[in-house]
């Protein structure tokens, strides 16, 4: 159709004239072919979006975000790690003793409590919670480290270091007979890697050996000095009997 447009315009110029128009009308359509074809790849351009950078961009900065997001699986594994690193733990042991077994009302004992820490980390306040005997009346302490407060019972020691050992001696006053159990009790703040914290010593309080001598005494005596009453008093049932008789 383009064809027979130019044609029948072609065939109305004559001579130059019509050279020149001729040379217009073919400027006109190069013109609008470039014109079809720059439209074309403009919309090609539109459609490709990997040509253009601000996608490419948005596009990055789209993924990076999903890569550093972290799950919550994840992020509880951290957590975890972290508390275990900072976490300490040791084997701790301890001992509840005394140094008689056998004692009488108004004797001494002395309850000897230790704690042995075998590592593999320090321990971080490690407290010893002990309880005395009814019967038994606390004299005095001593310890290697830490405080004790005998109103409460509680040895605070603090941190007891890999692969040492620590003391603490009470004495105390046996008050009444009977059998006599320290019960002592340890906790720590790390880790124990042991699961017996409770130990407890028994000993036996008997009645005093004074007193059970002075009632043995008061007794013989009794007994020594019952018989000669006895044979005055018959003597004089005799001789009763006696006057009795001849009058």
């Amino acid at each position: 159709m383009l064809l027979i447009k130019i044609e029948t315009v072609t065939s109305g110029f004559k001579g130059e004239n019509m050279n020149r128009k001729f040379i217009a009308l073919l400027i006109l359509l190069s013109l609008f072919c470039l014109t079809c074809v720059s439209a074309q790849d403009f919309d090609n351009s539109t459609v490709d979006s990997s040509s253009i950078p601000e996608d490419n961009n948005k596009l990055k900065a789209s993924v990076e975000p999903e890569d550093n997001i972290a799950s919550p699986e994840s992020e509880n594994i951290l957590a975890n790690s972290k508390v275990s690193s900072d976490s300490s733990s040791a084997f701790l042991v301890l001992d509840n003793d005394a140094d008689k077994e056998n004692i009488h009302v108004g004797d001494y004992v002395t309850w000897i409590l230790s704690v042995d820490n075998y590592g593999p980390d320090n321990a971080k306040n490690v407290k010893v919670h002990n309880q005395l005997p009814e019967g038994m009346k606390y004299i005095k302490h001593n310890t290697t480290k830490g405080t004790f407060n005998p109103k409460t019972g509680i040895w605070k020691i603090g941190t007891v270091l890999k692969d040492t050992q620590e003391y603490l001696f009470i004495t105390a006053l046996a008050i009444t007979t009977g059998e006599k159990i320290n019960k002592a009790n340890l906790t720590t703040d790390s880790i124990n890697l042991n699961n017996k914290t409770f130990e407890e010593e028994e000993i036996d309080v008997l009645e005093n050996e004074e007193n059970s001598e002075k009632h043995i005494v008061a007794s013989n005596t009794l007994k020594s000095t019952g018989n000669p009453i006895y044979l005055v008093l018959l003597s004089l049932f005799g001789c009763l009997m006696a006057y009795v008789k001849r009058h």
